[in-house]
């Protein structure tokens, strides 16, 4: 993947996250479907629509907690809940 492509595709998931946040925080209906015109290019599109498709919900509520990694959730898990013994 061109660095260009990986570009667009981190892009896609940085306004898809913005937009649902924003969406969530103004009590906003959010239609993950409708999805921007990053570029006229079609693969650099492409790339970008697959980056917005890539967000999942753990994604959103990790934003949405103020939690910016995976890490920042299991810890607080584990607080919430108890470390695991493994």
């Amino acid at each position: 993947m061109g660095r260009n492509w990986e570009w667009s595709y981190k892009q896609g998931r940085i306004k898809r996250l913005k937009a649902e946040v924003a969406a969530h925080q103004n009590g906003e209906p959010f239609d993950a479907n409708q999805i921007p015109l990053h570029s006229y290019d079609g693969t650099m599109q492409s790339k970008f629509k697959r980056g917005w498709q890539s967000v999942c919900e753990t994604d959103i509520q990790c934003r949405l907690n103020g939690h910016n990694t995976y890490q920042q959730v299991r810890q607080r898990l584990a607080k919430q809940f108890g470390a695991r013994h493994e």
